[in-house]
């Protein structure tokens, strides 16, 4: 071990603490705006105020996986390959998905969303393997004219480790925090428009 990976390991231990303490309070945010959200969808009506619920409960749920899972690949970067491809997979249905359902009634929102995606969408080589994760390693499992595309996965990933490079210098985890941005942004917007989908603090 040299000065480099020393400085690498120091890192990494120090986002690993900085992430299990963000996890532990986004842990208790999550279940407590679920249930609350669930409590307020049985008494709303009005079809735009459901639809902002809807969307805020996609940004709280997605917040929560996508750093539970950032948390366990920084953890045990030896499994990269495992919490990399979930990873990839919620943060496709992120991009591909979530903008398309926002709709006119929350212009503002959504031009946030948009604004905070711009470079990771401009990033066409990183959007194509990202989608080929989603497509044929994580959704499907599929063998295509001869190319195991799982097994391909599997062994750039054990190649990366063998390699020596850092989780760290993964896009796939950096471009997670572009997209917690994006939902943090997303979220924000939401709630200058319905500033009660939250529940009172505690």
């Amino acid at each position: 071990m040299n000065v480099s990976d020393d400085a690498v390991f120091a890192r990494i231990a120090e986002q690993v603490e900085h992430l299990r303490a963000e996890l532990e309070r986004t842990r208790r945010d999550y279940e407590r705006i679920m249930i609350h959200l669930s409590q307020l969808s049985a008494t709303v009506t009005d079809k735009s105020k459901r639809t902002a619920m809807e969307l805020m409960a996609t940004v709280v749920a997605t917040d929560y996986e996508l750093k539970v899972l950032l948390l366990r690949d920084l953890e045990e970067p030896h499994d990269r390959e495992v919490w990399e491809k979930y990873l990839a997979l919620v943060m496709w249905a992120t991009v591909e998905e979530l903008p398309p359902r926002v709709g006119q009634d929350f212009g503002n929102a959504g031009k946030a969303l948009k604004d905070s995606l711009k470079l990771l969408r401009s990033d066409q080589a990183f959007m194509k393997a990202l989608g080929d994760i989603r497509n044929r390693v994580a959704a499907h499992r599929d063998v295509t004219n001869g190319d195991h595309w799982l097994a391909q996965c599997h062994l750039s990933a054990i190649s990366n480790k063998h390699n020596t490079r850092a989780v760290l210098q993964s896009k796939i985890v950096a471009y997670t925090g572009t997209v917690l941005d994006a939902l943090r942004a997303f979220g924000c917007s939401l709630l200058r428009e319905h500033p009660d989908m939250l529940p009172e603090r505690e």
